[in-house]
């Protein structure tokens, strides 16, 4: 297997301190940095969540992040197209992303970490005053039956890790442009 690293324009990929000192950009402001692969055709077939969502909003595509839960789902159409997922994001300390809105920006196959650990199925949406990118991408780092679990957030340095299985799923869904909204921090 052949690994490709992608270094993000810029900036690193998920990192920096944890403390909420970097500024960031607004909602819905994203950050003028390249595609670096082609985005997949979208299969996902229309699927009714079996919870009672919120947050989903009126656009094609789109992910909804509690991160107070640990949790995420996959909207279309205003509609959940997947229960909740579990996800490990930084401490409520970190603050980032804060709540609102932000714009799928960059997917990467393969983004490398602040210490240079490769990032699989990386899909930027937010982007600190570091210069340093937060997204969805597979787990590093941490045991994958504990990803959710509210005793390991803090356990990333700003992404929002997920299972290999569901870095699958989040890259063949959310494409350059598409919203994802924070609800809680």
């Amino acid at each position: 297997m052949t690994l490709v690293a992608v270094v993000a324009v810029g900036g690193v990929s998920c990192g920096g301190s944890d403390t909420a000192h970097d500024a960031p950009p607004g909602p819905s402001e994203s950050a003028a940095q390249p595609t670096t692969t082609a985005p997949p055709s979208v299969t996902a077939a229309p699927v009714v969540a079996t919870f009672d969502p919120e947050g989903c909003p009126e656009s094609t595509r789109a992910a909804v992040a509690d991160k107070a839960k640990q949790r995420y789902w996959l909207c279309r159409d205003g509609q959940a197209v997947t229960d909740e997922i579990p996800m490990t994001t930084a401490s409520s300390n970190y603050g980032l992303p804060p709540v609102g809105t932000y714009d799928v920006f960059a997917r990467d196959e393969t983004a490398v970490a602040v210490n240079g650990e490769p990032l699989e199925r990386f899909v930027a949406f937010y982007t600190t005053a570091r210069g340093n990118r937060i997204a969805f991408h597979e787990v590093v780092d941490q045991d994958p039956a504990t990803v959710g679990d509210l005793d390991q957030r803090g356990s990333s340095a700003g992404c929002f890790r997920v299972r290999e299985a569901d870095s699958v799923q989040v890259w063949n869904f959310l494409q350059v442009g598409d919203p994802v909204v924070i609800i809680s921090n």
